[in-house]
C-alpha cells in the first residue's frame, strides 16, 4: 500500500471516500492533502484538510505543472499515471461531482422518474427513441440544470455525452469491448504496434477497469436476460455467432440483485442516467486510485473555453466555473507546463478548432477537426413475435459478431427495452465502418465549433446494419418496428460513441502529442481516425495507457 499509512483501507477505497466526502461538503474542488494520508479513515482532521482545499480564488492566477481537462477514460488514465510518478495534477471537469443524494435519497435518477439530474441544461429529455412504441413521447419536460447526460445537436447528427466526474463511464452501458484486430490494423497509423496493443495495453486497461463477464449459467437462467437470449438465438439461427461481453458492471452484484439481496440498479431500470449501484465507473477505478495518492485535485463544474500558448512555452487555459443552475461564478486563466486533453471527441476537438480559429493556437495543422466518425451506429427495434420477458437488465451483457454485404465486420449489442411489459421485441445498437467522415468548422457568429456531418454519411452504416439484420429477420420471420423512430424503421442520426477530430498520426504524434505544440496531448476518443466498430471506452483507456507510458519515459 502506498505510503504505508492507510491501515484500514487501500488507496482506491481511500480515494473513493475522498470523492464522496468532497461531494457531501459541496466543495468547489476536491483533493487529498499529503497530511491527510497519516490520518484514519474517519478522522476529522482529514475532513478539515479537505475543507481547507475548497477555497476558490475567483480571479487569482494559478500555475500547475500538469493540467488534465476532462475526467473520462483518457483523462482518468493520465491523472493516475502522473500521480503514481509523484507528479501533482489538477483536473478540470465540466460536470458535477456525482456523490450527493437527491430528494429521493439516490445519487442518480431513474429513467422513469427524471428530474434536474437527467439532462445537461435542457428543459426536455433528448433521446434516440422519439417515442415508446409510437404511443408515449420521450421528449418529456425536466427541470433545467446540470444533469448527467448531454445531447449535442448538429444537422443530421445528435451526439450523446456524459457530464460529471467520471465522464462517459457514468452514463454508458458499461461495455468494455476489444475491437476487431482487422479494424485496428486498418485505421491505425503504421507507427502503432497493434500487436503490442493487444498483448499489453488492452489487458492492462481491462484489469484496471475491473472488466468481467456474467456467468454463463446465470445468464441462461436469468429472467432479466430473456430478451437477449431471444436475440442471440435468432442470430445463431441465421448463422451469426454471439458472445457474452466484458463489462464494467459487477456481475456478482447483478446476481445478488436478481436474488433480492441488494438494491436493484441494472435490474431496477437504472442506466443511461447513471447507476446507483454495481457499476465500476471511473470514480471507482482509475480516479479513485489517483485520488488516493494525495496528488490529484479535481475541480468540477469548470468549463475550458480557450487554450493559448505563452511565449515561454506554457499553456494558458481559460476557464469559467458555474453553479448547478448554469450561473457563471468566476472566470480564471490557469497556466501549465503540460496539458492533457480528455474532454472526449466532441469537447477536445471543438476546443482546439475554436482556439485555432481565434488565433490562440494558430499553428494547429489542418488535420485538427477532421476524420470525425459516428462509429457507424444504427439503432433498431425488431418484432420477433415471441416473448422477450417483462423484466430486463438495462445494462446488456451480450452482442453479435457479423459481416455485412461487403464482408466488413459489424458488431451489435443487444440492448433492452425497459418498459415493464413484455414487448415481444428486441433492440440493438450496431456499429459499423463509416466510409464518409465528418469535420468541424468554426462559426464566427456563435463563436462555436460545429460538426459538419453529411446527410449521406449514414448510408454506409445503414446498408451494413440492414444487411446483417435483414438476414436475421429472414431466418426468423421477424420484422423491423416503425414505432420508435418517428415512423422510420431505424435510428440513423445519433451516436453515443463519437470518435475522431484529432486523428492519431495526423493531428498528433503516435503518442498523442499535438503537432507543433510540445507538451499538449490528446488522450481521448478524438484520437481515433475512423470507426472502431466497437464501444470505444476500453480502447480509449488502452491507448491512453500506451501514450502515458511513452510520455513519462521521456520526462
Amino acid at each position: 500500500m502506498e505510503m504505508g499509512a492507510m491501515s484500514h483501507m487501500n488507496r482506491r477505497d481511500w480515494g473513493r471516500r475522498v470523492l464522496a466526502v468532497g461531494a457531501q461538503l459541496g466543495l468547489g474542488s476536491v483533493t487529498l492533502p499529503h497530511r491527510a494520508l497519516t490520518l484514519g479513515a474517519a478522522s476529522t482532521g482529514a475532513l478539515a484538510g479537505l475543507m481547507g482545499e475548497a477555497a476558490y480564488a475567483a480571479q487569482a492566477t494559478q500555475h500547475v505543472k500538469n493540467l488534465v481537462v476532462g475526467s473520462g477514460y483518457g483523462g482518468a488514465v493520465s491523472a493516475l499515471r502522473l500521480t503514481e510518478r509523484g507528479q501533482p495534477v489538477l483536473m478540470l471537469e465540466m460536470g458535477r461531482l456525482w456523490n450527493t443524494p437527491g430528494k429521493d435519497g439516490k445519487v442518480f435518477c431513474s429513467a422513469i422518474s427524471l428530474d434536474d439530474r437527467a439532462m445537461w441544461f435542457k428543459d426536455r429529455v433528448k433521446a434516440v427513441f422519439s417515442s415508446v412504441g409510437g404511443i408515449i413521447p420521450t421528449n418529456l419536460r425536466v427541470p433545467y440544470g446540470a444533469g448527467i447526460l448531454d445531447a449535442i445537436s448538429s444537422p443530421n447528427m445528435d451526439v450523446y455525452v456524459g457530464r460529471g466526474v467520471g465522464g462517459g463511464s457514468l452514463v454508458n452501458l458499461a461495455m468494455l469491448i476489444t475491437p476487431y484486430r482487422e479494424t485496428l490494423q486498418r485505421i491505425m497509423p503504421a507507427s502503432i504496434d497493434v500487436n503490442e496493443m493487444y498483448a499489453r495495453y488492452y489487458p492492462m486497461a481491462l484489469a484496471k477497469l475491473k472488466a468481467r463477464k456474467v456467468r454463463s449459467a446465470y445468464y441462461q437462467a436469468s429472467a432479466y436476460h430473456k430478451y437477449a437470449r431471444v436475440a442471440c438465438a435468432q442470430a445463431a439461427k441465421a448463422g451469426i455467432p454471439w458472445r457474452i461481453l466484458d463489462s464494467g458492471y459487477d456481475p456478482d452484484y447483478m446476481e445478488l440483485e436478481e436474488a433480492g439481496k441488494v438494491p436493484k440498479s441494472a435490474l431496477g431500470g437504472e442506466g443511461g442516467f447513471g447507476n446507483n449501484h454495481g457499476k465500476n465507473s471511473l470514480d471507482k477505478t482509475y480516479l479513485a486510485d489517483a485520488m488516493g495518492t494525495g496528488l490529484l485535485t479535481i475541480q468540477p463544474l469548470t468549463e475550458v473555453t480557450l487554450i493559448e500558448r505563452a511565449a515561454d512555452g506554457r499553456y494558458l487555459v481559460h476557464t469559467k466555473q458555474i453553479d448547478l443552475t448554469g450561473q457563471v461564478l468566476a472566470t480564471k486563466v490557469i497556466s501549465c507546463e503540460r496539458l492533457f486533453l480528455g474532454g472526449g471527441s466532441m469537447g477536445t476537438t471543438q476546443l482546439l478548432v475554436k482556439s485555432r480559429a481565434l488565433g490562440a493556437l494558430p499553428n494547429l495543422n489542418d488535420h485538427v477537426g477532421t476524420r470525425w466518425s459516428s462509429n457507424g451506429e444504427i439503432f433498431m427495434v425488431r418484432n420477433v413475435y415471441q416473448s422477450t420477458g417483462a423484466k430486463v437488465s438495462v445494462l446488456p451483457v451480450t452482442g453479435i459478431d457479423a459481416r455485412d454485404h461487403k464482408d466488413q465486420q459489424v458488431y451489435s449489442m443487444n440492448i433492452p427495452l425497459p418498459l415493464g411489459i413484455d414487448t415481444f421485441q428486441t433492440s440493438h445498437i450496431s456499429m459499423t465502418q463509416t466510409p464518409e467522415l465528418g469535420h468541424f468548422s468554426f462559426d464566427a457568429t456563435s463563436q462555436q465549433s460545429v460538426l459538419n456531418w453529411s446527410a449521406t454519411a449514414k448510408n454506409g452504416p445503414l446498408a451494413s446494419a440492414r444487411a446483417v439484420y435483414d438476414k436475421i429477420n429472414k431466418a426468423n420471420g421477424a420484422t423491423y418496428s416503425r414505432s420508435y423512430f418517428s415512423g422510420k424503421d431505424v435510428g440513423d442520426n445519433a451516436t453515443y460513441h463519437p470518435l475522431g477530430g484529432c486523428p492519431l498520426g495526423l493531428a498528433t504524434s503516435d503518442m498523442g502529442e499535438v503537432k507543433g505544440y510540445p507538451n499538449l496531448f490528446v488522450m481521448d476518443s478524438a484520437m481515433f481516425p475512423d470507426s472502431l466498430v466497437a464501444n470505444p471506452a476500453l480502447s480509449t483507456a488502452a491507448f491512453a495507457e500506451h501514450h502515458m507510458e511513452r510520455i513519462l519515459a521521456r520526462a
